[in-house]
């Protein structure tokens, strides 16, 4: 009985702690999976350079900044995978791509990126973050 109580309050500490921290279970294949995105997007940017012609859908200065995006997570995911480092991330991903999307279009495909590596780490929310990208698109507009 003392053992089950003992065992019970380290557990409630250690939860304690990783949520004053922030820190988050990142999914055991999140590395793999982040590394993948990111040379699928590498492909495109490298793709795109290639074209004498680009097409409008072929974005390589966008791509090459998902890219760093991509690059950021992976380096909060071997590092620290807190909650506030992934949002910090989002932030300064969103900020990089915001003058190179002018529309609801560009931006709602730039937030479904984001969303795509937040859900490989295990990030469940944006907290906004991602609506408030898209809807600025809308907003500039009027």
């Amino acid at each position: 009985m003392k053992y089950a109580i003992l065992a019970g309050l380290l557990t409630l500490g250690t939860l304690a702690a990783n949520a004053q921290t922030g820190k988050i279970q990142v999914p055991a294949q999140a590395i793999t999976q982040l590394e993948d995105l990111k040379e699928l997007t590498k492909a495109e940017v490298a793709k795109a350079g290639k074209a004498t012609k680009a097409h409008a859908e072929v974005r390589p200065d966008l791509n090459r900044y998902l890219v760093i995006s991509a690059d950021d997570f992976l380096r909060v995911t071997k590092e620290q995978p807190t909650k506030e480092a992934y949002l910090k991330c989002l932030d300064n991903g969103l900020a990089r791509v915001a003058p190179l999307t002018a529309t609801a279009t560009d931006r709602q495909q730039v937030a479904e990126y984001f969303q795509e590596l937040m859900e490989i780490v295990g990030l469940e929310s944006s907290e906004g973050r991602l609506d408030s990208f898209v809807g600025a698109a809308s907003k500039a507009r009027q």
